[in-house]
């Protein structure tokens, strides 16, 4: 959830992780054991006997993850986990999320409106009004600024100046999502000139 208090049922970490097991009937010695992996594998090992409600929003938010990990799910939906988050807290999130998708092959679906966030996917689905209205990878979705725009989404920054200075006619790649992208090409553009 949007708000990882939503999501947090008790009053110790390691006791809010192992409520789905418990409910799910999974045997007490596999509960701890799910539960130790799991707060190993958001790194948050050290806050197992911790209240919930005082770590901080980054914190809580990957003990919610752990809470979910601990069913052993095939698959994670994300609704905008980072949106309450300072950048730490979604840094934090975002390292997690694609660390459990790259090392335990676990498909996480994030739905988000931020942009910066998007472009590290491997898909990206556009929903505008209930309705599936573009599809495809980050490099495609994001080189359409302008229907983008139409639906009103933003794009990531970098991606901007590179839509505005194509504009102004300097050659520059429609595709360009990230920082390293944009001073690779203007390298290229000094180099050719």
């Amino acid at each position: 959830f949007q708000n990882p208090d939503n999501q947090l049922v008790a009053t110790v970490v390691e006791e809010d992780i192992a409520f789905g097991p418990e409910n799910m009937g999974v045997e007490p010695k596999e509960i701890r054991k799910r539960v130790d992996e799991a707060l190993a594998t958001v790194r948050m090992s050290e806050y197992a006997t911790h209240t919930p409600s005082k770590l901080s929003g980054g914190q809580k938010q990957r003990i919610a993850i752990a809470g979910v990990l601990a069913m052993k799910p095939q698959c994670i939906v994300l609704d905008e986990p980072t949106a309450m988050l300072d950048p730490v807290g979604r840094r934090d999130v975002m390292e997690t999320i694609e660390r459990l998708n790259r090392e335990e092959g676990i498909t996480m679906i994030l739905i988000t409106h931020y942009m910066d966030e998007a472009v590290r996917a491997d898909k990206v689905f556009v929903i505008d009004d209930g309705d599936l209205v573009m599809q495809g990878t980050p490099k495609e979705i994001f080189s359409q600024v302008e229907t983008l725009q139409k639906y009103g989404l933003d794009v990531p920054q970098v991606t901007e100046v590179a839509y505005l200075l194509r504009k102004e006619g300097i050659d520059l790649p429609a595709d360009i999502l990230t920082i390293e992208e944009m001073v690779g090409a203007i390298c290229q553009l000094k180099s050719t000139t």
